[in-house]
Formats: C-alpha cells, sequence, structure tokens
C-alpha cells in the first residue's frame, strides 16, 4: 500500500524560515527529514541485529519460520517469493528448503544494481544453484537462470532492517523492494520477517514506500492490512 508523504515532527511548521520556501522545497525538507530519521533508525536496528549470536539468529529464524508455515495464505500460495538472508537477516535457507520438499515453486530475487530493480528467478536447489551477486547476497548462477513475471507470484517474503505494527519498513535505502512491490499488477499477500526487536513505534515514510500486509516475529504474527 503507497503511503502519502506525512511529518513526523509535530513541530515541523514551526521550523525557522520555512514559511518562505516554496511548496516543492517544502516538500524536499520533509523527504531530507524523513531520510534522516530513518538512517537513526536504521543504524540502531543494525547494531542490535549485529550482535546476535549464530545459535540466537538459528532460534529465532524456526519460530519465525514456523510462524509463517502455519499462515493460510503460505499454504494456498503455489509460487512464493523469498528473499535470501544475508549479514544477520532472518534466516531463510531453511525456508525455502523446505519450502521446496513441500513442493511448493521458490523464486528468488537477482539485483540488476544499474536500473535498481529486482529480477525474479525460480530456484530448485539452494545448494547447488547460487552464488554470490550483488551486494555479496546468493543469486542464481547464470546457468540456473529461470525467469519469471511478477504476476505469476501468489505470496511474497519481504526482508527489512526496521517495521512498525502498520506495516511500513526500513530497509537498506536503495528502494529495490519499494520499486518491485509497487509494480505488480495484481493484490499478492506480503509478509515481512524481522526479529521482535526490529518492531518500532512509528517509521517516517514517503510516497515511495510500500507497505507489507503481515509481519512475522519470533514471538508475534502482527497484522498490518487485512487480506
Amino acid at each position: 500500500m503507497l503511503k502519502k508523504i506525512v511529518s513526523f515532527d509535530p513541530h515541523f511548521d514551526k521550523v525557522k524560515g520555512i514559511e518562505r520556501l516554496r511548496p516543492s522545497e517544502i516538500i524536499k525538507f520533509k523527504t531530507k527529514l524523513i531520510c534522516m530519521e530513518k538512517e537513526d533508525i536504521r543504524k540502531k536496528i543494525l547494531s542490535l541485529r549485529d550482535s546476535l549470536t549464530e545459535e540466537e539468529m538459528r532460534s529465532k529464524s524456526g519460530l519465525i519460520q514456523k510462524r509463517l508455515f502455519n499462515l493460510p495464505e503460505f499454504k494456498k500460495a503455489r509460487t512464493i517469493f523469498f528473499y535470501v538472508s544475508t549479514r544477520n537477516e532472518v534466516k531463510t535457507e531453511r525456508m525455502i528448503k523446505s519450502a521446496l520438499n513441500l513442493g511448493k515453486r521458490v523464486v528468488v530475487p537477482i539485483s540488476d544494481v544499474k536500473e535498481r530493480k529486482l529480477i525474479l528467478s525460480e530456484l530448485k536447489d539452494f545448494d547447488k544453484e547460487l552464488e554470490p551477486g550483488a551486494f555479496n547476497i546468493l543469486e542464481p548462477k547464470r546457468e540456473f537462470f529461470r525467469p519469471v513475471l511478477s504476476e505469476e507470484v501468489d505470496f511474497i517474503i519481504v526482508p527489512g532492517i526496521a517495521f512498525d505494527k502498520n506495516g511500513d519498513r526500513i530497509g537498506y535505502g536503495m528502494g529495490f523492494y519499494d520499486k518491485f512491490l509497487s509494480s505488480l499488477k495484481k493484490r499478492v499477500p506480503t509478509v515481512g520477517l524481522a526479529y521482535e526487536f526490529q518492531m518500532v513505534d512509528d517509521i517516517p515514510v514517503d510516497d515511495k514506500d510500500v507497505t507489507v500486509d503481515k509481519v512475522l516475529t519470533e514471538e508475534r504474527t502482527i497484522e498490518c492490512f487485512k487480506l
């Protein structure tokens, strides 16, 4: 769901000199403030995430997987988009392998850095078909590239550095997922995966940000938008 630009600072309109700015300049100023606030949240959450041990990540990710696989939307879906986890993100390797064992058609992204967009490819063997790609994230090797149209996807699993109860998210700031989600031609259920400490009270958003329908943590399932 697209969201309009909002000011997260209740005193924004009292900023000295703001009344002398043109409307276009005010929008740019608000956008800059939003970016600064997002960066503050990003740094705080990444610091917490980087402190996790391998055992903590494995345990929490296992609990999140149970919630994911019990979702009616997941059970119903035939073609599922997974992100391939990197660094200390919620681990998806085991999820992907389990989904393949269930007979799901799994789709993973390839990052087109030049165009700042995601290219979708079907994955059949996690251990055999992936290699480090853009940003050192595992992507399908050239010989295993199987293009998939976004309209073929029934269910989308989204990464994020932080989420709030409204489904707003903060990523790494490059807009790959917002661009992908906003380009969808049909209504597709979207779920963000996060550790509980990645949930924040409120995320400032602009007109390019796209929300998710649900967020799953090791402790709860947050319904952000009724499907």
